[in-house]
């Protein structure tokens, strides 16, 4: 096919105005980044986050997770690897741009990431 296909009356708009966040949950978010990275929280601009797929391929397990940031002014590396019984679904968007983690029993606490099964963590928030 060549030249341009306008987009179809059901196609969704580009322009999709998305609800902003609510207050509560924001504090929330602010509290959490606080507690775990020892830093005051400061808005640093919007994050324009895709829309969830519907639908999404279940790659497998997911067996850990490694990331990196900064806590009380130091560069640190993380790896955690969940517990069998708490991994989370490792999942893609169909178009093989996002990368879900799909349900698992685990929170992410002023410690990291604490798996449900984890009793002497458990008790962080």
């Amino acid at each position: 096919m060549s030249g341009s296909v306008p987009p179809s009356s059901r196609a969704r708009s580009r322009n999709v105005r998305r609800r902003a966040p609510a207050r509560g949950d924001v504090d929330r978010a602010a509290d959490l980044y606080e507690r775990f990275t020892g830093h005051d929280p400061r808005e640093l601009g919007t994050v324009n986050v895709p829309e969830l797929p519907r639908v999404a391929a279940v790659v497998g397990q997911c067996d850990g997770v490694l990331y990196t940031t900064v806590r009380d002014g130091k560069t640190e590396r993380y790896i955690h690897e969940f517990a069998a019984r708490d991994r989370p679904l490792l999942c893609v968007s169909p178009d093989g741009r996002q990368i879900l983690l799909v349900g698992g029993r685990y929170r992410f606490t002023e410690a990291g990431i604490v798996d449900a099964s984890d009793k002497k963590h458990r008790h962080l928030k």
